[in-house]
């Protein structure tokens, strides 16, 4: 029954959503407040860690980055989703959820900002924005429920959700996500932070999926981001090309994010829900 209520709660928000787009497009205004009004509802659904500490370098360094895109004028904001499963998403007008399992697994804070970048770039480049603009009827917001949570595993919230006969929100394409690890790696540059963090998080990630399969707390992350390994390949080319001075002027880590992390790997540990993302 919960599964039910919770799915009938991101259908009637698709049917508003759907309904507040216009046939010309989404214009910025409407994004924002298609965010906001997701972020309400993701907030009731999923846990969030509520240490000031951890939100606050999260937020900084997550608006360090932002700040240098061209959609800085955004009110960017930054959320930790108390689980350890690996992955990371982005609503649309700047608001942006890192899973506690990605500052678990980060041990500099370059790797952490490759992330928070990728994300910050899906954003930029408006692409749930542009899955929104095509879809047929009005399962967005139900959408966001088989992303963000476990909620189309079950059978009786899938026949809820199914009911508008049309195709589940899809996940971004892999030619969002080459385009999010491209944007991203400039992302971090522009911000002053090494972008070989991005390659040794994702190697990270693929070594720790081969090891474990999909039982392991990171196939979330492939699953939502497919073509990794050819992806690995195309940040390193990325990387072959900037100067090596150019890399060793840049940050690879700070005490602040070391202090963050040893708040973090305190914390009690994170409740079993399910909590992937795009």
């Amino acid at each position: 029954m919960q599964h039910r209520r919770e799915a009938a709660g991101f259908l009637a928000l698709g049917v508003a959503v759907a309904l507040g787009i216009s046939a010309c497009g989404v214009s910025q205004q409407q994004e924002v407040q298609l965010g906001q009004q997701e972020s309400a509802q993701i907030q009731q659904q999923l846990p969030l860690v509520q240490d000031a500490v951890i939100n606050q370098y999260v937020s900084a360094l997550g608006n360090q980055i932002a700040s240098k895109t061209s959609r800085a004028d955004l009110q960017w904001q930054f959320y930790v989703v108390n689980t350890d499963v690996v992955n990371a998403f982005a609503l649309p007008g700047g608001i942006v959820y890192v899973n506690r399992g990605v500052l678990e697994r980060a041990d500099r804070m370059d790797e952490l900002a490759g992330v928070m970048a990728h994300e910050i770039e899906h954003v930029v480049r408006r692409h749930s924005v542009k899955q929104m603009e095509q879809m047929q009827g009005a399962n967005v917001g139900v959408a966001l429920a088989c992303s963000l949570t476990n909620v189309c595993n079950n059978q009786a919230a899938a026949a809820a959700i199914n009911v508008g006969g049309t195709a589940i929100f899809a996940k971004f394409s892999r030619t969002d996500e080459v385009q999010a690890d491209e944007g991203g790696f400039h992302n971090v540059i522009n911000a002053g932070i090494n972008p070989e963090g991005m390659l040794t998080f994702f190697q990270k990630l693929l070594a720790e999926e081969q090891q474990s399969g999909s039982s392991g707390a990171a196939s979330s992350w492939f699953s939502d981001h497919p073509g990794t390994q050819d992806r690995i390949q195309d940040i390193q080319n990325m990387l072959s090309q900037v100067p090596a001075s150019q890399l060793q002027s840049l940050t690879k880590d700070t005490q602040a994010f070391q202090t963050m992390k040893r708040r973090v790997m305190s914390l009690p540990p994170a409740p079993k829900q399910a909590a992937s993302g795009q």
